[in-house]
């Protein structure tokens, strides 16, 4: 081809084109296309050097977003806040109230099942929440369920007499005047007067009591839980002579001739001999001891009815309250030697802010008791 100048290879891989007219034509080079087909294409310098423009990150500012919203999706899930893209520290919200419940037991080591949980044994002391619990006292044989009140940052204290298992045996005792005399139960040898038979079953039995020649022969009704008691005379002017005896009384009192122990009372009668007894009726932890005389007639039933005589109580509180002594009220604190029966009793302090507490007191026969309660506990 005529005036065709050969291309002249450049430094930079570019050719320079010349054309007849000899103008240099601009220079081209080889780019990748975006068609995918693999093919090279061309572009002029210009358009090659000239940097494009950056192109909007927008799936970098999405992803920004969407990180932003899980973290705080994540933080409301975990109680925790988020405020202009930091975590705040998590809410703490306030303890709940709670008052102290002191409980007790007689007698002691019983189980303790605080609204259906298990929480040890008394003597307990526990922490419980403002309201009102369900309280279990669980003994081997007997339960004692109470409803416990607890007020906020006060102290509350019960005490319970667990029910006593009722045994399905009593005790025998046997005497005669003179000793030494052998005892059958039931047809059965027993032993030698004077003697204590333990765990007879609580039924009517037949005791025989033998001296040489003579036989007594006795009719004792022996009930679970109770001693029951058979007096002899073996010679022949008491043996055909005798009767019965009780003590009826709302205290447990033991029942004594000349040191002897005869039975309890509110048990089984009591065989003597007729006429004139002289009767001790004693209750230790009571510091109780009376002295009655009796007569028994021949074959007759003799029944002696014990009160119990009256102890001194006096009762005082902080700061003050109302005291109600087995349920009746007896006045404002403080309340000194008040006349009531001795025994148990349930001793009720109550105050129209601090709330209510209660304890058992014993009140002896001879040593005044003296009760006080700190309502600000």
């Amino acid at each position: 081809m005529a005036n065709m100048a050969k291309p002249k290879r450049l430094s930079s891989g570019t050719s320079e084109l010349k054309s007849t007219e000899g103008a240099v034509s601009p220079n081209v080079v080889p780019i990748r296309t975006d068609s995918g087909d693999g093919l090279d294409g061309f572009a002029s310098e210009a358009e090659a050097s000239t940097p494009a423009p950056p192109k909007p990150a927008v799936g970098r500012a999405k992803s920004i977003v969407i990180v932003a919203a899980c973290v705080a999706v994540g933080a409301a899930a975990a109680g925790v806040s988020y405020v202009r893209g930091r975590v705040a520290a998590p809410h703490t919200p306030p303890p709940a109230p709670t008052g102290r419940a002191i409980l007790n037991s007689r007698p002691a080591g019983v189980a303790v099942i605080v609204d259906g949980a298990p929480r040890g044994v008394t003597p307990l002391e526990l922490d419980l929440h403002v309201g009102t619990h369900d309280v279990l006292f669980r003994g081997d044989s007997s339960e004692r369920r109470l409803a416990v009140h607890v007020e906020n940052g006060l102290r509350v204290a019960e005490n319970v007499d667990m029910p006593a298992a009722v045994p399905m045996a009593g005790v025998l005792e046997v005497v005669s005047d003179p000793p030494g005399a052998r005892v059958t139960l039931d047809g059965t040898a027993a032993g030698v007067t004077p003697v204590t038979l333990r765990s007879v079953t609580a039924a009517r039995h037949v005791v025989a009591v033998s001296h040489g020649a003579t036989v007594v022969n006795r009719t004792v009704d022996v009930a679970a839980g109770t001693t029951a008691s058979v007096f002899v005379g073996l010679n022949t002017q008491s043996t055909a002579a005798t009767g019965t005896f009780a003590v009826e009384s709302p205290l447990e009192l033991r029942i004594l001739e000349n040191g002897q122990l005869l039975g309890l009372s509110n048990g089984a009668p009591i065989v003597l001999t007729t006429g004139k007894h002289q009767i001790d009726l004693i209750n230790e932890a009571l510091e109780l001891r009376l002295a009655r005389s009796v007569t028994v007639d021949a074959g007759k039933s003799t029944r002696l009815s014990v009160a119990a005589p009256n102890g001194t109580l006096s009762v005082n509180a902080s700061p003050w309250a109302e005291v109600l002594v087995d349920g009746r009220s007896v006045g404002l604190t403080p309340l000194g030697a008040m006349s009531v029966p001795i025994g148990s009793h349930e001793v009720v302090w109550r105050h129209p802010q601090l709330g209510e507490k209660r304890r058992t007191v014993v009140v002896a026969a001879q040593t005044p008791t003296r009760v006080t309660m700190d309502l600000t506990k």
